[in-house]
């Protein structure tokens, strides 16, 4: 095929058809390339946000555990808390009830001394 400045010079219509035909091809090629790139990418979209979605379940499930684990976690503190100043408030309890009932009942009187009289007997002989 012969070209003038870059324009194709034909002297037959059969070689106008072909040129037409092969054109015609070449677009309904890349018309069908477009598409499949097209499903393709629409398919990969479609996966990453189901992936997307799937992530964000998952983290929604993780952040509930976690709100529950630290509300647990702040009643245990609480009590144990609780546990501790009871324990203490006991311990000084017992400490006085133990200091008031051990207290010697000679104590709220003075000690008496006894003593011992020895009688010397002089005997004479």
């Amino acid at each position: 095929m012969q070209t003038v400045n870059g324009k194709l010079i034909t002297k037959e219509q059969g070689q106008i058809d072909e040129i037409q035909q092969q054109t015609e091809g070449i677009i309904q090629r890349y018309q069908n390339l477009e598409s499949q790139f097209t499903a393709i990418n629409q398919q990969k979209d479609a996966k990453y946000l189901q992936e997307v979605n799937t992530v964000k379940v998952y983290l929604q499930k993780l952040d509930k555990k976690l709100n529950m684990l630290e509300k647990n976690i702040s009643n245990q503190a609480k009590n144990f808390l609780y546990l501790k100043i009871g324990i203490a408030i006991g311990l000084v309890g017992l400490w006085f009830w133990f200091g008031i009932n051990n207290q010697p009942a000679h104590q709220e009187n003075k000690p008496k001394k006894y003593t011992e009289s020895i009688q010397l007997h002089h005997h004479s002989n």
